[in-house]
């Protein structure tokens, strides 16, 4: 690691002239020509409670299930030490919110544990503030030691609490510090009774410092984060979190209700997220979220539900509470603190100001195919929405109304109504070629239409692990032309920010925590580096030279996902006809055993297995044998490992195999066109949970569907497949009928934007180069010279290379000064295999 970055540090402080560098690819930057205004909205965040991504996570309480509510028969996270023994109770509860306290009966020096969300982070001469609210039994006196304690048991600081108490009279001890005295990152929380008594205990509290010092506040680490990508906006509090989903023992109040959101954690009953499948206190709600995106300096959008979710909906044509849930919201971010009930309320709350919330969505996801019922949770969504829209415009005409469109299905939502709308949100996940071919996408959109929000897009194809540099780049080339086309297109932000990595529900993800730690993915380096750097005012740009001619590797292989698969009778022919490579896997003397990641000396040298774990999570191993004059794939949980040949093939092959699916799931993979593991081409056949037969291109670590066709496998029939290979172009035969034609798309080696950032005078370039190949460049200027300036370059060896907790700044930008000799109208500049790269550079 520390010899690439100085790589690219000795790359990015060279000194650059006119004269320099053979530019292969021209970029024409009509510097003097400022264009329109780039969206001062363009880059924001959303955040939704999925992955603990609020509760143990960027919300700081440490202590997990606070008011006993995440279990209706016993107290999850909670342990009687010392002798104590614990139950939950429903009798002389706190108040009328709260369904379950703890039953704690103590002996001297006894007491309960709790072990946070896996673990609470300590630091070392750090102060944590305890609360918590308390019944006993009988009169009591005596004293509570609140003990934070090391993994292991050590206690690492402590404070006794001197506490009187009356017969069965809740009484709340809050505002207590505790200091740590040593450091410990997966720490718990200890409360032991100096004398006996039964107690019962409620919203049992303790917070780290938190982000600019709010007492129900943010993880400082995590906020830190956000307010490096300098948000626009900030969308919340969902998702499908905004829906809710029924189940037999749970209905439509599992949906985020604002209003259960707001005042004393106390008076918050907290509630079961049932689409990301745990308990949510509801810390960090309504008034949080407003009040983060105001520390933030980003401006508030507000999801509201539309009577609809995952399982449940309310008639369209009843509808008042929803619309009015949605009012009141309105005025609690806005109204006046003195004449209005909810902005009193507010004020109440500590923001006597208005939080200026002018952004508002309507539904989430709710427009998509089944108008006619709720199968994709859309229900009668245009009737839904144009009642909303009439009755907020008619209120609160400044609000900006944001409607839905179709979330999946089509690469072209439209909005299928004729009432007004002022923003449509597009979602899009998708793999890293989708993106990097939809660099022109919205150059064309009708400018007499609504604008263009894109509210959630990330690469959820092909991604690797944790989110890998090819990744980001198709991101950061979608992005290009988001910021190209933003007179249109205003607003935009990845999904989702958080995941704790001990429950990721959803990945990949573009921060990634634990209790002590949290970095960032290459995706994440992309936001904040084109959020930094995104200018003011559009300058045209051309390029020329960047135009690749697609190319494929030369070897054959197999491949299965998520089941046991057999092959046999391997034979493939050149063009005249000639068998190049024979293979009926016969076992021989040295070729009788099991290989998994080719490790075993005793498998044939002729093949080569890749794969394997990574990080506990990539590919489980493949196990192939040959046995019988059939090799056998015999890990039914392997995803993605490849056997390949050495032999090469050429450029005009015909594959003819025999396979079989065994058990599991799914088919089976035949492997061609490869170069290595990660760049190569493959039939998946019988994918997608038996459903679908589908060419995919693996290129650099990503990952991209060329051609599908429906259809599904017997368990145990032997298949004949063939795969015709003529250069880039294939076709693919199973049992002699033709499934799929194709050749490969080209791409281009560069992709290239430009804005004038008119507070600094500064012209910013940004330069991907999504390939293995470095890419000589020569930006011209037009009639503008280039006296200087500094680059920020996000790059890598490889394009699957990622961050982890282990290595968090494996991929990170370098930022560094960019000399030129002497004023220069054009610019020239190597640019590096899989890298994004902004050049700043001073005019004249």
């Amino acid at each position: 690691m520390t010899h690439r970055h100085f790589f690219c540090l000795a790359l990015a402080t060279m000194t650059f002239a006119s004269t320099g560098i053979q530019a292969q690819t021209i970029v024409d930057v009509n510097a003097s020509q400022l264009g329109t205004e780039v969206s001062p909205r363009l880059y924001g965040i959303f955040f939704e409670e999925i992955n603990h991504a609020g509760d143990g996570g960027l919300y700081a309480e440490l202590v997990q299930n606070r008011s006993f509510e995440d279990d209706a028969q016993r107290p999850l996270h909670w342990t009687a030490v010392g002798g104590a023994s614990a139950r939950l109770t429903t009798q002389d509860l706190l108040n009328a919110r709260q369904a379950h306290a703890l039953q704690l009966t103590a002996v001297a020096g006894s007491g309960i544990e709790n072990d946070g969300y896996w673990g609470m982070a300590f630091r070392q001469q750090t102060s944590y503030r305890l609360s918590f609210w308390i019944r006993s039994a009988a009169a009591y006196k005596g004293e509570v030691t609140a003990s934070l304690l090391s993994h292991d048991g050590r206690e690492m600081g402590k404070t006794v609490i001197p506490v009187k108490l009356k017969a069965g009279q809740w009484q709340q001890v809050r505002d207590v510090m505790v200091k740590a005295e040593a450091s410990d990152a997966e720490g718990r929380l200890r409360l032991t009774f100096s004398q006996p008594g039964t107690f019962a205990l409620d919203v049992v509290s303790l917070f780290p410092p938190t982000y600019k010092g709010r007492e129900n506040g943010c993880r400082i680490d995590l906020a830190e984060l956000l307010e490096a990508l300098h948000p626009k906006f900030m969308r919340f509090p969902g998702g499908c979190y905004v829906e809710g989903q029924t189940t037999e023992r749970n209905n439509l109040h599992n949906r985020f209700e604002w209003k259960n959101t707001i005042g004393p954690i106390e008076q918050r009953p907290g509630h079961l997220s049932v689409n990301w499948g745990y308990n949510i206190t509801d810390g960090f709600g309504y008034h949080e979220m407003l009040q983060l995106s105001e520390d933030l300096g980003a401006e508030p959008l507000f999801v509201v539900n539309v009577g609809l979710g995952h399982g449940w909906f309310q008639p369209y044509d009843q509808l008042e509470d929803y619309i009015q849930e949605a009012l009141d919201a309105i005025e609690y971010a806005n109204g006046d603190a003195k004449t209005t009930k909810w902005g009193a309320e507010r004020a109440k709350n500590g923001h006597p100001e208005p939080f200026g919330l002018r952004l508002l969505e309507v539904g989430n996801e709710n427009a998509n195919f089944h108008f006619d019922n709720n199968r994709d949770q859309s229900d009668h969504y245009f009737e839904r929405y144009i009642q909303f829209y009439r009755a907020i415009k008619a209120k609160y005409p400044e609000v900006e109304i944001i409607g839905n469109v179709e979330s999946w299905g089509t690469d072209e939502p439209s909005w299928r109504s004729q009432h007004p709308v002022d923003i449509l949100d597009e979602h899009y996940y998708r793999s890293p070629s989708w993106f990097e071919k939809n660099f022109n996408k919205y150059d064309s959109y009708d400018r007499n239409g609504p604008k263009i929000y894109i509210g959630e897009y990330a690469v959820t194809q092909g991604y690797g692990v944790n989110g890998h540099l090819t990744a980001a780049l198709g991101e950061a080339i979608y992005m290009q032309g988001l910021e190209r086309n933003s007179d249109i297109v205003i607003m935009g932000s990845y999904a989702p920010i958080f995941v704790n990595e001990h429950n990721p529900a959803w990945r990949p993800d573009m921060i990634r925590f634990n209790a002590s730690e949290s970095f960032g993915t290459p995706s994440y380096h992309v936001q904040q580096i084109m959020a930094n750097n995104i200018g003011t005012r559009i300058v045209p740009v051309s390029a020329s030279g960047n135009t690749l001619t697609p190319t494929i590797g030369h070897r054959m292989g197999f491949s299965t996902w998520g089941t046991k698969a057999e092959f046999r009778n391997l034979e493939v022919k050149d063009k005249d006809g000639n068998i190049i490579l024979k293979d009926d896997f016969t076992p021989t003397p040295t070729a009788t055993g099991l290989v998994s990641g080719g490790s075993s000396a005793a498998f044939p040298s002729s093949w080569q297995s890749y794969g394997g774990e990574t990080d506990g999570r990539r590919r489980t191993q493949s196990r192939w044998a040959f046995e019988g004059g059939v090799l056998k794939q015999q890990n039914q949980r392997a995803e993605g490992s490849v056997l390949l040949n050495k032999t090469t093939l050429g450029d005009i092959y015909t594959i003819h195999v025999q396979a079989r699916r065994m058990e599991g799931n799914e088919g089976f993979i035949i492997v061609f066109g490869a170069e290595d593991d990660e760049n190569l081409l493959w039939w998946n056949l019988g994918g997608w949970g038996n459903s679908q037969h589908a060419i995919e291109h693996m290129a650099d670590g990503g990952k991209n569907t060329l051609a599908a066709a429906r259809g599904t496998l017997e368990e145990g029939r032997w298949y004949d497949v063939e795969i015709q290979v003529n250069g880039t172009a294939a076709r693919c035969l199973l049992d002699g009928q033709i499934i799929h034609e194709f050749s490969l798309p080209e791409r281009q080696s560069l992709y290239a934007n430009a804005t004038f950032d008119e507070p600094t005078g500064e012209l910013i370039v940004k330069l991907v180069n999504p390939t293995q190949a470095d890419q000589p460049t020569t930006i011209k200027l037009g009639n503008k010279r280039a006296t200087g300036g500094r680059t920020i370059i996000l790059s890598s060896n490889k394009g699957s290379d990622e961050n982890s907790m282990r290595a968090q700044l494996n991929v990170a930008p370098i930022e560094a000064p960019l000399h030129i000799n002497e004023p220069t109208s054009e610019v020239a500049f190597r640019v590096r295999p899989f890298s994004l790269n902004i050049l700043r550079l001073k005019l004249q």
